[in-house]
């Protein structure tokens, strides 16, 4: 017989009565079935006070979000979210430049150059790449550590000879036809040359901002340009017979002279002729800025 099920007879004759002299079993009955009521009703005072708060809650984070939705047309929200990305791009950049620092890696194009296409122009499989350099990773290190230090390309740089042109200006214009030759070319082919290597340099550039692997060859091979070019200038005023004007030098004119070829080699990555002249080509701008400059810096020697 289950305990809820007990009568008075079920007990001693003096425990028949309890409480006031009901039984025993009919009083627990009582007892068990007023604790079940009480259950079922607080259950649902629970169920309504957690439909309650969960009800609550809903409508609180509904405003939040709502209160996060843009409520830009949608043309802004797009540019806004573009020139987002511009910073996270910029900020990726940084992070990839310190670990260039800290490890020989490769950024850019160089990061996805393929082993196995640079070992087929060759007639050969990845493996011959792999047995030299031990890993694409490191071969791609170093080919992009080669582009980023041409130091070589511009011990082969040969200026005019001043005296094969008949005046100063006519020198100066061969020195500036040279230099637009010597740099890249919009739509030319892909070859191994200075003009196409300045161009892939490029690629490196914003890394530059925050690595000294970029910045420190970069700027070496610069400054190994300007002291080339700073000699062939005081061989020409030597040679015509011209001085700097007053609180020039000639590594001035050869910093100023070699910033403008370069500022205009960016426009002759991208285009054949003059920006704002198509009748002229894009040569014309370096000629005439760096006719620019000489005049500006020169005048005869007295």
């Amino acid at each position: 017989m289950a305990f809820g099920a007990a009568t008075s007879r079920s007990f001693p004759r003096g425990a028949a009565r309890f409480w006031g002299g009901a039984p025993l079993g009919r009083t627990y009955r009582t007892y068990v079935n007023t604790y079940r009521t009480y259950l079922h009703h607080q259950s649902q005072v629970d169920s309504v006070r957690t439909v309650r708060t969960l009800t609550e809650r809903a409508w609180v984070i509904a405003e939040n979000q709502q209160s996060r939705r843009s409520t830009l047309p949608k043309e802004e929200a797009r540019r806004r979210y573009v020139e987002i990305g511009e910073l996270v791009a910029l900020e990726q950049i940084k992070k990839d430049s310190e670990s260039l620092d800290d490890h020989s890696i490769a950024v850019g194009p160089f990061a996805r150059l393929d082993a196995n296409a640079v070992a087929a122009r060759d007639g050969k499989t990845r493996g011959a790449i792999s047995n030299l350099f031990g890993s694409q990773a490191t071969f791609q290190a170093e080919t992009m550590a080669l582009a980023l230090s041409a130091g070589d390309w511009v011990e082969r740089i040969e200026y005019p000879a001043p005296a094969d042109h008949p005046t100063a200006d006519a020198w100066i214009d061969a020195v500036l036809a040279a230099e637009s030759e010597r740099g890249p070319v919009h739509g030319g082919e892909a070859a191994v040359d200075y003009g196409t290597l300045w161009a892939l340099w490029l690629s490196a550039v914003p890394y530059g901002l925050w690595s000294e692997r970029v910045s420190r060859p970069s700027m070496a091979e610069h400054v190994q340009l300007i002291e080339r070019l700073e000699q062939a200038l005081a061989d020409a005023l030597d040679h015509f017979g011209l001085a700097l004007r007053a609180d020039t030098t000639a590594n001035d004119l050869a910093c100023a002279l070699a910033g403008m070829v370069e500022g205009v080699w960016l426009n002759q990555c991208l285009t054949n002729r003059h920006p704002s002249d198509p009748a002229e080509p894009i040569a014309t701008v370096l000629h005439r800025s760096g006719r620019l400059i000489w005049r500006g810096a020169v005048e005869p020697a007295g």
